[in-house]
């Protein structure tokens, strides 16, 4: 089987529409969602629709659970909070409904999907470093889990017990286990502006990190027309 994996939208339907796009020119079996559907961008609505419209293995991220009220805002940021309140009145209830359904956890092919991490993955803790991916490795039952939230493209591979980061895109080792950030469709941070996707087939164990040119402007102007804080706009085009 082969799979796209998108994650980290965040309501920036220009971005997604662009991935899907250089999707529907490859063979792919099914989709997965690693979470954060809608929060920051302009067209939460849109974007839960094309994504809902896929039919996704789909796991539930902060954003999406702060839509819903699921989830503590508090510890967000002063634009975060702003974009989710925000967020949270665009919805109907309906939509909210769905985010509200969306688990924390999901496997597919035997893997694990989580948007943060396998250890307490209500508490959305960060996996930026080898450190920070030993506690997901300790839980992990099988060959790797696939996750989000960051919105950084990278691979962490645990081989004897040694944790090393490599750059995303790589063939899974028989020998190894891996903990996998797919990239941010909507907010990229590692200084690609691009938006970003990932390829996995789950019989090669080849995951392909891909990006994609996308209108910056459109979205960005869409975000100051509704309101929402200038920095969610700018950060865009500067992917961070």
């Amino acid at each position: 089987m082969k799979y796209a994996l998108i994650s980290d939208i965040h309501g920036n339907l220009e971005a997604l529409e662009a991935v899907l796009e250089a999707i529907a020119s490859r063979p792919v079996d099914g989709y997965i969602c690693l979470g954060d559907i809608v929060g920051y961008g302009a067209n939460p609505r849109e974007c839960l629709e094309r994504v809902r419209g896929l039919n996704p293995i789909a796991v539930t991220g902060n954003h999406d659970a702060a839509a819903c009220d699921r989830t503590d805002i508090g510890y967000f940021s002063e634009q975060a909070r702003a974009a989710a309140l925000w967020t949270r009145e665009q919805l109907t209830l309906s939509e909210r409904g769905y985010l509200a359904s969306l688990p924390l956890r999901a496997e597919a092919e035997g893997l694990s999907l989580v948007h943060s991490s396998l250890n307490e993955p209500e508490k959305w803790h960060y996996i930026l470093s080898q450190f920070e991916a030993l506690p997901t490795f300790n839980l992990l039952s099988g060959k790797a889990c696939f996750i989000g939230h960051s919105h950084v493209p990278v691979v962490f591979e645990e081989k004897e017990g040694r944790v090393t980061t490599h750059p995303p895109g790589m063939v899974m080792k028989k020998d190894a286990r891996y903990v996998i950030n797919v990239g941010s469709v909507g907010q990229p941070r590692d200084g690609d502006p691009r938006a970003a996707f990932s390829l996995w087939d789950s019989e090669s164990g080849s995951v392909a990190v891909i990006r994609v040119e996308y209108e910056i402007k459109p979205a960005q102007e869409k975000i100051l027309q509704a309101g929402l804080p200038a920095m969610l706009a700018y950060r865009l085009s500067v992917g961070q």
